[in-house]
């Protein structure tokens, strides 16, 4: 037993030394779930019976298991709360009607303020579903690789040049990406006589292909307004031309850009990224967002197998989209070593287990002559 406690370490420091050869896109849709967004009910008198209905039915779909979307809901008496209280709740200030929604977003939107939305059942229902959303559920769960969203400027011009740029580079993109070798599906299983990384084992039976979508948003939609709130971001939509958001996995998004300063190029390699093998690194640790989706994932997907966070190559978002490259950003997984295990690793790892023998044959000898 002692033994095993010894070289358990340097076991797991073997396994995640190795990479995997599951795509960006679909390790995320399979095995990163989404970052929970909070929503608070602010009140100052007694909720409607109405208002208290509807909260009552939605806490119920959002206790489910699996929940149907990365959404917490809570109610606060504003009345209640002291002064010191009300300071220590982002977003109170803003609330102009009541009641009112405070939609807080995850951590890893930096502190961003909460949207503050009339608490409403239309303003329930748009931060829960819209159409846009559901149409990019049904595509990442149809085996898109990701769906680009263009959001519209109102410039026919403009937006016109931005879809032709978008278009024609994720069509060159499709024809110029392939699926990583080693990648294997539950049923090759049954015919594989070799040894089997099921880190290499897909999750599901969702097609796997190099294929994206793209969806175009009016600013002005009246069903979209929550979700293109969101869907940019910590940045907020701040830019006056067309911004492209790419959205992956469970919803996840590397972030936006203006249309003016993407080329071809870059969406090819943002592409490139997205479609490449992964290598080891957990999802908190690579830039970019959650959105929230009213979906049940795990319907679709096998989750049986134990999950283990892989790191990922970090997220090009803006600067691999832009062509700018921060002065700290991390080397890039085409100038990166390969991160399949070569000689070298495994000359390592020999090291590493000689040393725990040597040190459990150690402690076992020691033990023996202290008794």
């Amino acid at each position: 037993m002692m033994l095993f406690r010894l070289l358990l370490p340097a076991l797991l420091l073997l396994q995640t030394t190795l990479a995997c050869q599951v795509p960006v896109f679909r390790y995320a849709l399979e095995r990163w779930e989404a970052d929970p967004f909070r929503l608070q009910v602010v009140y100052r008198e007694d909720l409607s019976p109405t208002l208290q209905k509807m909260l009552l039915a939605t806490q119920g779909e959002l206790s489910a298991k699996p929940p149907v979307a990365n959404l917490t809901l809570e109610t606060l008496d504003a009345e209640r709360l002291t002064e010191t209280q009300q300071l220590s709740v982002p977003g109170l200030d803003l609330i102009e009607q009541w009641p009112a929604f405070l939609l807080h977003p995850p951590k890893s939107w930096a502190d961003s303020p909460p949207l503050v939305l009339e608490a409403s059942e239309q303003s329930l229902q748009q931060i829960l579903h819209s159409p846009a959303r559901q149409r990019c559920i049904d595509d990442l769960l149809a085996g898109e690789s990701a769906v680009w969203f263009l959001i519209e400027s109102g410039d026919t011009a403009a937006d016109e040049a931005a879809f032709d740029l978008l278009q024609r580079s994720l069509e060159r993109a499709k024809g110029q990406i392939e699926i990583p070798e080693g990648v294997m599906r539950a049923e090759d299983l049954e015919n594989f006589s070799g040894e089997v990384d099921l880190d290499d084992v897909l999750r599901s039976s969702i097609p796997l292909k190099i294929s994206f979508k793209i969806e175009r948003l009016r600013r002005d939609d009246p069903a979209e307004q929550v979700f293109l709130k969101l869907l940019t971001g910590p940045t907020q939509l701040k830019e006056a031309g067309p911004v492209i958001v790419p959205i992956f996995g469970r919803g996840r998004s590397p972030g936006p850009v203006p249309a003016s300063a993407v080329t071809e190029e870059r969406i090819i390699q943002a592409c490139a990224y997205l479609c490449g093998a992964c290598s080891c690194q957990v999802k908190s640790g690579n830039p970019g967002y959650d959105l929230l989706f009213r979906a049940n994932w795990h319907e679709h997907l096998q989750d049986g197998l134990v999950v283990v966070d892989k790191v990922l190559p970090p997220l090009p978002g803006v600067g691999a989209l832009t062509g700018s490259t921060p002065t700290d950003a991390p080397v890039s997984p085409a100038s990166a070593p390969p991160s399949k295990a070569t000689a070298p690793i495994w000359w390592i790892a020999g090291g590493v287990l000689a040393l725990v023998l040597i040190g459990g044959t150690f402690i076992l000898v020691r033990n023996s002559n202290s008794n």
